[in-house]
């Protein structure tokens, strides 16, 4: 088994170190993208994420299975309406009275 870590490199960043079961199993998890590289510790040179599982010995590095397509959506259940508000009076207005003006 190989114990020398390993780095990976998306988008010019880099990560790591990290065990090279530790990568193989991103691998098999489907973490692992197209633009991703990796090196071992002490080298200089990146390897394609690819070739570098590829060139790794035979183990279980098959990558997940893609999802499936999210199954559909049952149709909402019909809403049901609020029984009936019974209806009130709007509040009668108070009468304007007028008040009378004091006599001098």
């Amino acid at each position: 088994m190989n114990t020398t870590p390993v780095y990976l490199s998306r988008a010019f960043v880099e990560f790591g170190p990290f065990s090279v079961e530790e990568m193989k199993n991103f691998y098999s998890r489907g973490l692992l993208q197209e633009i991703d590289h990796i090196r071992p510790h002490g080298s200089e040179q990146w390897f394609h994420v690819m070739d570098w599982i590829n060139s790794q010995p035979a183990t279980e590095t098959k990558p997940a299975a893609k999802k499936a397509a999210p199954a559909k959506k049952a149709a909402p259940a019909a809403k049901k309406t609020a029984p009936a508000a019974k209806k009130v009076a709007a509040p009668a207005k108070k009468a304007a009275t007028k008040t009378p003006k004091p006599k001098d």
